[in-house]
């Protein structure tokens, strides 16, 4: 086994079938191999740099992803563990933080909530007001915007919880896309 796939299934988990990774970096179209494989070097690249960017990025803050997916309540909690449908205000029938929730993963820090990413492909500014909203609602969660893994012009949204993280920085981006 290669260093990095053991520092991803550290971060990721793993199962006999390989690395359980998010959504953002699950995989690519196999079958571009044979009826573009020009394309299909420019995805796999690109895929490999997500990877490689969101492994290093967890490790630099010591954060595992969690098979949780909820918004930002979540962070709140001493456990990890979804709200009630009905209280969840990305899945629930309150989802007002649904659209800047898009490509969603719940980090973990020493097995306890401590940070969520986003990448959503459009901010309008009632997404704005609502991830401003959660630092007013808690003073331990804060909130920054950038590039992040994920691409295809999306904006990463980081949230955190400053107790257990004090500073973080959402990845500065990858730049190899198809």
């Amino acid at each position: 086994m290669s260093d990095f796939y053991e520092r991803a299934a550290a971060i990721c988990g793993s199962t006999a079938d390989g690395i359980l990774w998010p959504y953002d970096a699950s995989g690519i179209d196999r079958a571009l191999r044979k009826t573009d494989p020009e394309r299909y070097e420019q995805q796999l690249a690109f895929l490999s740099a997500k990877r490689k960017a969101l492994v290093n990025w967890a490790e630099t803050y010591g954060l595992k992803a969690s098979t949780v997916q909820c918004c930002p309540a979540w962070l709140t909690r001493k456990v990890s563990r979804r709200c009630e449908r009905n209280q969840c205000t990305q899945y629930g029938s309150n989802d007002v933080d649904r659209a800047w929730l898009d490509h969603t993963i719940c980090w973990l820090k020493d097995s306890r909530p401590a940070a969520i990413t986003s990448a959503p492909y459009s901010l309008h500014d009632e997404d704005l007001q609502r991830i401003a909203w959660w630092s007013q609602q808690d003073p331990r969660l804060a909130s920054r915007r950038g590039t992040g893994w994920y691409g295809y012009g999306t904006t990463q949204i980081l949230i955190w919880r400053t107790d257990r993280v004090l500073e973080m920085e959402p990845h500065p981006g990858v730049t190899q896309q198809p």
